[in-house]
């Protein structure tokens, strides 16, 4: 199978202090965790905390060069199946968890890439004995993933009346029937559960990681260096970073879980055909271009551009042929730019992907920042 989707991830290093409502003088929201579509309760000052102590404890699994290696090499034929069952895009990162990409094998019989049991797998049509084992095909073992997915979703909407991934993914770690008694005791919001250790931070791992995955350069304002590719804080006294520095304060959601957040399979199988018309209505492209020089450019440097349409975001309104900038870092050679508006305005160039390669960061080179409209 021939996947034509060009994919273009980045792996990165984290350090606690990651991000904080208020990114830069120019933030003007506040920072949106979301998971499929449903937006996480980070007001919930546990949630908040939680979620932060969590991706602390990515940090050396995340920084590692294989996984990067074999994230670029299936990460675009998950998205694949994953579109062709009817699923949100971002459990995708949901492999990383399991297995980073690996043949793994689990204490508790768990295998493959998606760490199917063997007793999951066969139910899914797998072949599992001592000669063969399916859990170890690729493409095999992400269908049947799929498959678990959708048919865990379509079971808590239909037993429950509620449309929660959130709940999708903890089934996915725990069983469908440990979920459901869960629910019967303790309600739909996952995160209000009670629940074992692994299960009760397993949704919390899966958005550390897109997080880092998508928006990189948002976790690098409060720091003024760059902390995916420096170990090290250059202004510390000793040369080590204190990752317990800065309180971490994430603000303002409330959780969202209904039938406008996202995708929903009606059934396994159903085909996506693009981005809905809703969903395009959303988006917005304003024309731009970079001004200023940026050969001897830094992390942590200020890059300028020069406005070619009006751009609006919330009730902030900045006119064509407006000088605006963003603080760029370097990762992989390009240069990623928090431009202060959160995940509202992402920059990219004229191919289309996030950031502007390195060298190609001159005087009057266009480029495109896309804006999110929804919540205009």
């Amino acid at each position: 199978m021939k996947i034509f989707i060009k994919h273009n991830l980045v792996l990165y290093k984290l350090v606690l202090c990651c991000y904080l409502s208020g990114l830069s003088n120019q933030s003007i929201a506040q920072h949106e965790i979301i998971f499929c579509g449903e937006r996480i309760p980070v007001a919930d000052q546990f949630v908040s905390d939680k979620l932060m102590s969590i991706i602390k404890k990515q940090i050396n699994y995340v920084n590692v060069p294989s996984l990067r290696q074999r994230v670029n090499q299936y990460m675009s034929q998950v998205e694949y199946y994953l579109s062709a069952t009817g699923l949100p895009q971002d459990f995708k990162y949901l492999a990383i968890v399991e297995s980073g990409f690996k043949n793994a094998v689990s204490s508790a019989g768990a295998a493959g890439f998606w760490q199917l049991m063997p007793e999951t797998a066969r139910e899914l049509g797998l072949v599992v004995n001592g000669v063969v084992d399916d859990r170890n095909d690729f493409n095999k073992s992400t269908y049947a993933a799929c498959k678990v997915l959708a048919n865990y979703y379509l079971y808590i909407r239909k037993q429950f009346g509620i449309s929660s991934w959130s709940l999708t993914a903890a089934a996915y770690n725990n069983g469908i029937g440990n979920i459901q008694n869960a629910i019967k005791k303790q309600g739909t919001n996952y995160f209000q559960m009670q629940l074992n250790e692994e299960t009760a931070a397993y949704v919390y791992k899966i958005i550390a990681v897109k997080e880092l995955f998508e928006f990189p350069e948002l976790y690098m304002g409060n720091f003024g260096y760059n902390i995916f590719t420096s170990s090290k804080d250059p202004k510390s006294k000793n040369g080590k970073s204190d990752i317990n520095a800065t309180n971490v304060k994430i603000g303002g959601m409330t959780i969202k879980v209904d039938e406008n957040d996202g995708e929903h399979p009606v059934t396994l199988g159903k085909k996506l055909n693009g981005v809905s018309k809703t969903d395009l209505s959303k988006i917005k492209f304003v024309a731009a271009r970079i001004t200023g020089k940026y050969k001897k450019f830094k992390d942590g440097d200020i890059v300028s551009f020069v406005l070619l349409d009006d751009l609006q975001v919330f009730n902030r309104f900045t006119g064509k042929q407006t000088v605006i900038q963003g603080r760029g870092w370097i990762i992989d050679d390009r240069v990623l730019i928090d431009m202060g508006y959160d995940h509202h305005v992402i920059l990219l160039d004229t191919q289309n992907e996030k950031g502007i390669a390195l060298k190609a960061l001159k005087n009057k080179a266009p480029v495109i920042m896309k804006v999110n409209t929804a919540n205009n």
